[in-house]
């Protein structure tokens, strides 16, 4: 058996903002394949399962090395003490066994230098159809109509969930978030051949923010593609987006919540 090797807590101090406590906590991991781990996480506070993600998403992305991170099956371990660790007589308050694969390789958001200039009008155009791509679908999703929704993926990000993949992950975060209150794409920005970026073309970047009827605050980007030359609609290339529990909302004081919101790329 593959002992468990112990990992820095990269987001010490989101979980001592999160479970409302001063406490220890341990992560360790277990290498199954070239892409899959075992990820363990004890600690002497209790913790949602999604706080104890939160707190596993950077080390998670260390070990993924440029590829997505993509959390499977967890479980609850039992009072087995974890490899390399010595027995001691307090048991952690939580101990959680996680499963972790890395997928498809990450695609670079493009760099805010552009190689090309756009001029106001062009801009303009392309925010409008950002916008208007954005809106139509955050509202398949919130409206239930998730193929029209997968549909607009592009090949790449359809290459890692299928259908019905896809919709059982969408419908699993919106039980945990709640119906849409309100959104605000407070942020629109447009690239024309960006240097670095993966390939030519234009790139429509959507920031958003959403109150939601179980989470007040999920913040996210959008980024919408269409390669050079391409007479095909704009396809979404990339979607990363987090949410701010209503317990966790309610029992953090304003200035740990700015610098919460600031990690999270919510509005400044």
């Amino acid at each position: 058996m593959k002992p468990f090797r112990h990992i820095t807590l990269l987001a010490a101090g989101l979980f001592a903002l999160t479970s409302g406590a001063a406490g220890a906590a341990d992560l360790a991991y277990k290498k199954l394949s070239a892409s899959e781990y075992e990820l363990r996480l004890t600690s002497d506070v209790s913790l949602t399962v999604e706080q104890a993600q939160v707190m596993m998403s950077d080390p998670s992305s260390t070990l993924c090395a440029g590829k997505i991170p993509q959390y499977g099956k967890y479980k609850f371990a039992a009072s087995e003490t974890l490899g390399g660790q010595k027995t001691t007589d307090k048991s952690p308050v939580f101990d959680m066994v996680q499963m972790l694969s890395c997928v498809a390789d990450i695609p670079e958001r493009p760099k805010a230098v552009a190689a090309i200039k756009l001029d106001s009008d062009q801009e303009l155009k392309l925010k409008v159809e950002g916008k208007k791509l954005s809106n139509a679908y955050m509202s398949a999703i919130e409206n239930g109509y998730y193929e029209t929704a997968y549909d607009m993926l592009s090949p790449s990000m359809k290459n890692l969930q299928t259908l019905p993949e896809w919709q059982a992950r969408v419908i699993a975060y919106q039980a945990q978030t709640g119906k849409l209150l309100a959104s605000d794409l407070w942020r629109i920005t447009v690239y024309e051949n960006p240097a670095n970026s993966p390939q030519p073309g234009t790139y429509i970047a959507v920031d958003y923010e959403t109150k939601n009827s179980i989470a007040p605050i999920t913040c996210g980007y959008l980024i919408w593609f269409l390669p050079a030359g391409s007479k095909n609609h704009f396809n979404l290339m990339r979607e990363e987006y987090g949410h701010i529990p209503e317990n966790i909302y309610k029992s953090t004081a304003a200035n740990d919540m700015g610098k919460l919101r600031k990690q999270m790329g919510c509005k400044g």
